[in-house]
């Protein structure tokens, strides 16, 4: 007796298309957010147990930054690119005025929890050709349309980060149906139910795993996702605080308000008008 082939149907049943097949390979999908892409001399870097929900690449052109996390330091040296997962608590001073590009970006909420430190570098031919098409677009901003070189740049020193990074990230398949459903729909009134449900689960078990897996409760994780896009938005947009919350379910200004306070330690006032040279 034959084996049956299991066919794969990517359509919707009712559908006017049809594309039948086997799936011989299933990857997941990932973003690449470049929020930012600057060069600053800084005569002056003092920060405060900085902790934000995106990525930092430090590319120092010259010596002079010093970032420190958990009572360790780390000076900045020309020739290294350091990175820095996002909720990474650290703080910065200088020896003496020093000059960096720097990138802020997102990829992702599975990837953005990754294990917070500072990794480094030694920068590669590549990687410097790219350095040099960016100061180039630096000096003709109108060719500057699209992050094509930061993508690059990004993408290639990420991928040279130990497995470390991301040994956290191995979690239940319904976990992360759970997780992309709540980060891609954080505006609306969503409920454990109605999570649990696109998960395919019960709220008891959505919960057990959760804490399991995250240390944390499904709701308490979309609450991070809703101060994460917030805390975005108020930093690399010109957008209302009170705009913000609402794009973010927050419901209104006050309990935004009230929120960052109890879990950021910060005021969204506070948060936008920090130094933009970070």
């Amino acid at each position: 007796m034959s084996k049956t082939l299991s066919i794969l149907s990517v359509v919707p049943a009712g559908s006017a298309h049809r594309v039948l097949g086997h799936r011989s390979v299933a990857l997941p999908g990932v973003t690449v957010d470049i929020l930012t892409t600057r060069k600053i001399e800084l005569q002056q870097w003092e920060l405060r147990r900085l902790n934000d929900p995106y990525w930092r690449l430090y590319w120092p052109m010259a010596a002079g930054g010093v970032v420190e996390i958990d009572g360790v330091k780390t000076a900045l040296k020309p020739g290294i690119v350091y990175l820095i997962p996002p909720h990474t608590t650290f703080s910065t001073t200088t020896t003496r005025p020093f000059s960096k590009w720097y990138a802020h970006f997102s990829l992702g909420p599975v990837a953005d929890r990754a294990a917070p430190g500072i990794y480094s570098f030694t920068n590669t031919p590549h990687m410097r050709s790219l350095l040099q098409g960016l100061i180039k677009l630096g000096r003709n901003p109108q060719r500057a349309r699209f992050p094509w070189l930061s993508i690059q740049l990004v993408a290639e020193t990420v991928q040279r980060l130990p497995d470390s990074v991301w040994e956290q990230q191995r979690l239940d398949a319904r976990v992360l149906k759970a997780m992309e459903f709540m980060n891609q729909h954080m505006s609306l009134k969503l409920t454990a139910d109605q999570i649990a449900r696109h998960a395919g689960f019960s709220v008891r078990n959505l919960n057990h795993l959760f804490q399991q897996e995250l240390q944390q409760p499904p709701m308490r994780v979309l609450l991070d996702y809703r101060l994460d896009e917030a805390c975005r938005l108020l930093r690399h947009t010109d957008e209302s605080i009170e705009a913000i919350a609402e794009a973010c379910g927050l419901v209104n200004r006050h309990y935004f308000s009230r929120m960052m306070r109890q879990y950021r330690n910060t005021s969204p006032a506070a948060y936008r008008s920090e130094q933009s040279g970070t």
